[in-house]
């Protein structure tokens, strides 16, 4: 049911929108203009290079901090490299210093950043400053007393802010569980390292801040799973918390056996998450799951979650290779377009794709559709995975609906993996969504609007969201399109096909449906519906002007705000200019209020709704009656009907033909109205039994005898 505040919401959004001259709303993703970055430590000084590609010719500078600017210049859907110093990865854990790296663009453009060391390296996909956020879980890998040093990094955006830290354990002087704030100004950064003994992990430190700023989840270079070697370095630019979802579709990586390591981090409390339908102990904010995934997998959670994908030591899953850290976007978060790198220097190189089923066989790489093959669906998600291995250099991937891709790496004990690109809508804050209009006629070849408004727990509305649009039906099709600052997502397309289309319009795990009829001229003109209530009975009574290719009429009925059942049919004229009226009676109603609508019906299977536009109210009683039972004789199930004007205690019970009880059918307090109950005799013999109502309550007593026949 649509709700009117949420309704209103949405119009002051628009008038305020209408208001705001030159605003412009654009989904929030991973490409940007403006990029504060840094790079956490490794093994030693390592090379650091800064990937940048963008839809479009541009160019634009890389700023270390306290450095020179760095010009760049990239041509469309390919990758230009811009080296930093190694000495900018180089930090005192506990320390705030001056290593950010300012990455500026004429146009958007994605940014990869690449830490490498031989035998110990990582990439992670930079976040632009405009989707930053000010809270963050950390996410990282823990120690296993081999190299002991996980760690996270804080880069600033702004100068002058305050950021709030609460480690899951104690790190040098800082405790488990106490926070402390520091204060960093524009490009300065931050890392904490914990050296401790296994199973030390800052996995679960929350980080907070008074302005936006971007977090790194790194180790110095570690062993996944733990106990198996060898280790390499790790990172992941972390999303803010807004942008946890609840819908994961995944696939293993390329060329490894075993399987690979999956967390999955809450954050909120009694988080529930399912893993290929098989639901696991119920986590804590800042907990986590890990588990080893040997095959494509859905992931789902009853509150947003972080997910991460690593690649185990080569002595878990064979050479070549060894450990790195993917961050997995919720399937909400997934683009439809992306350009990425392969690293120089590995033998080996991979693309997963998550592609919803829809635009598989026409989703391409470098401009060629992949071939179906390379595709298997993911259980019932409605997605198919594929691993694809690919040449060194740039790729562009494009489809026409949202997909999922991760670019990676191996070489002997080596390894690199980031995510291709993500959108960073706030879609942990989605409450919900509503689709309108709920049904609309239109003739063929003409074009239909759907608006998907989407709000927050307290019915604003949420920018930015990616709403997916589904029609089923007479003219199947799919698209998306995003939440502007009304909150209303707005999808069209043309019915070139009469029938009639279901459209699906949903975010993440909420999800609306509506109906819309194509048509050269209405199958049905209705012009009259109405009702008349006698005692128990409503008599339906509607009219139609024209009909065509008309099957009949399911007559539905429902209490006030219940579910829809159907009471009844009435057959159609099939085809006719002429005036036809209708009848049906709802019979031997309970007191109460009622909804009835039509669904007529074509001979083709097609159908849609006609509305009574008035609630009808079947009254209480006007005095005490107990009806006789029917069917009578009966075997061995009968209906009793009985009256009560009044609030009190009443009794049905049953007696054999000497006077001995044999069933107590119904008894207790019962408010006024009518009732109606049934009784089986399966464990009774032939012959006559009397039934029998008694009624004490309000000032007033009513006793009567019936009598009814078991024939057997």
């Amino acid at each position: 049911m649509k709700k009117t505040n949420r309704l209103f919401a949405a119009f002051a959004a628009t008038v305020v929108l209408l208001m705001s001259s030159g605003l412009s709303y654009s989904a929030p993703d991973s490409k940007g203009t403006d990029f504060w970055l840094m790079f956490n430590g490794n093994l030693g000084t390592p090379t650091l290079t800064m990937f940048i590609t963008s839809d479009v010719n541009t160019s634009g500078t890389v700023t270390p901090q306290g450095g020179a600017p760095i010009p760049f210049n990239v041509v469309a859907n390919t990758v230009t490299p811009v080296s930093i110093p190694g000495s900018y990865a180089n930090h005192t854990s506990d320390v705030i210093d001056n290593k950010g790296v300012h990455v500026v663009s004429n146009d958007e453009v994605t940014v990869y950043g690449l830490n490498y060391i031989a035998f110990t390296t990582d990439a992670y996909l930079g976040l632009p400053t405009d989707i930053l956020g000010t809270s963050y879980v950390v996410l990282t890998y823990r120690n296993s007393n081999v190299v002991n040093a996980v760690q996270f990094g804080v880069v600033a955006t702004q100068d002058n802010t305050t950021i709030t830290i609460t480690p899951s354990v104690t790190t040098g002087g800082r405790t488990a569980g106490v926070p402390y704030n520091i204060v960093m100004n524009q490009g300065e950064t931050y890392e904490l390292r914990n050296t401790g003994a296994a199973p030390n992990d800052l996995s679960g430190t929350t980080i907070t801040s008074d302005k936006p700023i971007g977090v790194m989840g790194s180790h110095q270079c570690v062993n996944i799973p733990a106990g198996f070697v060898f280790c390499d370095h790790i990172c992941e630019m972390l999303p803010p918390t807004t942008t946890w979802g609840r819908n994961f579709v995944t696939v293993p990586l390329r060329s490894r056996v075993n399987g690979d390591t999956w967390i999955i981090m809450a954050s909120q409390n009694a988080t529930v998450v399912t893993i290929n339908g098989v639901p696991q102990a119920p986590i804590n904010a800042g907990d986590r799951i890990e588990t080893i995934l040997t095959g494509q997998s859905i992931i789902t959670a009853n509150n947003p979650v972080l997910v991460a994908q690593y690649s185990n030591g080569s002595s878990f899953s064979g050479n070549p290779g060894d450990p790195f850290m993917m961050i997995c976007p919720p399937y909400e978060q997934y683009l439809s377009g992306y350009t990425l790198t392969t690293v120089s220097g590995y033998v080996a190189h991979y693309i997963n794709v998550v592609a919803p089923n829809a635009v598989v066989g026409s989703l391409t790489l470098d401009a060629v559709p992949v071939p179906v093959v390379e595709f298997t669906p993911i259980g019932a998600s409605g997605f198919s995975g594929a691993q694809l291995a690919v040449t060194p250099g740039s790729h562009t991937l494009a489809a026409t609906l949202p997909f999922g891709v991760f670019q990676y790496g191996f070489n002997n004990d080596d390894s690199y993996g980031y995510p291709g690109g993500l959108s960073l809508s706030p879609v942990a804050v989605v409450s919900g969504i509503d689709a309108t209009p709920e049904f609309s006629i239109n003739p063929i070849n003409t074009q239909h609007c759907v608006d998907g408004f989407v709000y927050d727990q307290n019915n604003q509305p949420v920018t930015g969201i990616r709403v997916d649009f589904e029609q089923r039906g007479a003219n199947p099709g799919a698209g998306f399109a995003f939440t502007g600052g009304n909150g209303v997502a707005q999808y069209c397309y043309t019915g070139t096909n009469a029938g009639l289309d279901t459209i699906i319009v949903s975010t993440g795990i909420f999800s609306d449906t509506v109906y819309k009829r194509w048509d050269g001229a209405l199958p049905v003109e209705l012009s009259s519906f109405t009702s008349t209530v006698t005692n128990r009975d409503v008599r339906l009574s509607w009219s139609t002007s024209e009909e065509i290719n008309n099957s009949g009429f399911d007559i539905e009925r429902s209490a006030v705000s219940g579910t829809w059942a159907k009471v009844g049919f009435v057959a159609g004229s099939g085809t006719t200019s002429e005036i036809r009226n209708y009848e049906f009676t709802d019979r031997n109603l309970a007191s109460g209020k009622y909804q009835y609508r039509l669904k007529q019906i074509d001979y083709n299977g097609n159908f849609e709704y006609f509305n009574l536009s008035n609630e009808v109210e079947i009254g209480v009683p006007a005095r005490f009656d107990l009806a006789q039972n029917y069917p009578n004789p009966f075997n061995p199930s009968t209906k009793i009907n009985f009256s009560l004007p009044v609030d009190g205690n009443a009794s049905l019970t049953v007696y054999d033909n000497s006077g001995r009880l044999v069933s107590n059918i119904a008894s207790g307090f019962k408010s006024a109205g009518y009732y109606s109950v049934d009784f089986n005799a399966a464990n009774l013999s032939s012959g006559v039994y009397f039934y029998k109502l008694e009624f004490t309550g309000s000032g007033q007593n009513f006793s009567k005898t019936m009598k009814m026949t078991v024939l057997k």
